[in-house]
């Protein structure tokens, strides 16, 4: 999701603009790969880019091709076949023995229309189906409901599933909190933070979406992501009976032991639907703020992806 915000930053701004662009989008992947197809790159007439179709192997090759696309006012479709024994047939060695395949848009009103669905997709808050199809002179791009994903070569469409930007919220703002903050930027999730706005650091409050006193909260949804980080313990059981009981959400995660936990359950007014994790983390054997960060951000993204955190060399089935 960053590298998408990222792309759709950079692309209001050369919109603007009257300079050449070009928009390369991986529609299909077959073997091993760094990236998945809906991974995208924006390379402008300068050769910068942004974004990426690789882990850096064919991002130099892509680029001549994309400004010959922008010379040409031409839609390139681009295969990098690595499934063969010689690594260096694009004269850099690549890492991963898989094909992948990546359409070359040059067209400034394609750019656009695409421009416009990627963002009405991020800023739903919602989960979407994004519909692509170039046939011909032909360009759409638009939004549609559950479909299946993938590259359909004989009518040219691209089929892919954008998840919703993760919206989460943060309890408290001890510097603990605002090292996990740092990181939920970092990745371009959607933070709203609660505590003593008095007390909360004015560099980062401009920089979430919304900032709140403790009773001054609204809006948490089922689908919402929440990390209490208080360390007060009857701060906790009023949000808690206030906000959380009765109601469900993605993830709900508690800082402190199971001690603590247990007590807090003795308090609460009512009955948890969702499942608390507290301890909070993944056991990776975090110490203080920054790692702490780390390790709930993990767990976060395990819960996300339906995984259980485990070391990915004993995973028996694909990783992607």
């Amino acid at each position: 999701m960053k590298e998408l915000m990222i792309i759709l930053e950079r692309l209001a701004e050369l919109l603007k603009s009257g300079e050449s662009i070009a928009l390369a989008t991986v529609v299909h992947v077959e073997g091993s790969a760094y990236r998945r197809p809906g991974a995208r790159m924006l390379i402008d007439s300068h050769g910068n880019w942004w974004g990426g179709i690789s882990g850096g192997c064919l991002e130099g090759d892509l680029l001549k091709k994309a400004q010959l696309a922008m010379h040409q006012q031409a839609i390139k479709r681009i295969t990098y076949d690595t499934r063969e024994d010689d690594p260096f047939q694009l004269g850099v060695g690549l890492g991963c023995q898989g094909l992948i395949e990546i359409l070359i848009d040059p067209i400034r009103e394609n750019i656009e229309q695409t421009y416009k669905v990627l963002k009405q997709a991020v800023e739903s808050s919602e989960s979407n189906f994004i519909c692509t199809q170039w046939s011909g002179t032909n360009f759409h791009c638009r939004l549609q409901d559950k479909a299946e994903i993938g590259w359909n070569e004989q009518e040219q469409i691209f089929t892919e599933y954008l998840p919703a930007r993760t919206r989460i919220w943060v309890v408290g703002n001890q510097f603990d909190a605002c090292s996990f903050i740092e990181l939920c930027l970092n990745l371009a999730w959607d933070v709203r933070w609660v505590g003593n706005t008095q007390k909360m650091r004015k560099d980062i409050v401009k920089r979430v979406t919304a900032s709140y006193d403790w009773d001054s909260v609204g809006g948490i949804n089922s689908s919402d992501f929440v990390v209490m980080m208080t360390h007060d313990f009857d701060r906790d059981v009023a949000f808690i009976n206030q906000y959380l009981v009765g109601n469900t959400f993605q993830y709900v995660g508690i800082l402190g032991p199971t001690k603590r936990f247990d007590r807090l359950q003795k308090q609460i007014n009512g009955k948890l639907v969702t499942d608390i994790a507290s301890p909070i983390g993944l056991d990776i054997g975090a110490e203080g703020a920054d790692e702490i960060a780390v390790a709930v951000v993990a767990e976060i993204l395990a819960v996300q992806r339906n995984r259980n955190g485990q070391r990915l060399k004993f995973r028996e089935s694909t990783i992607h």
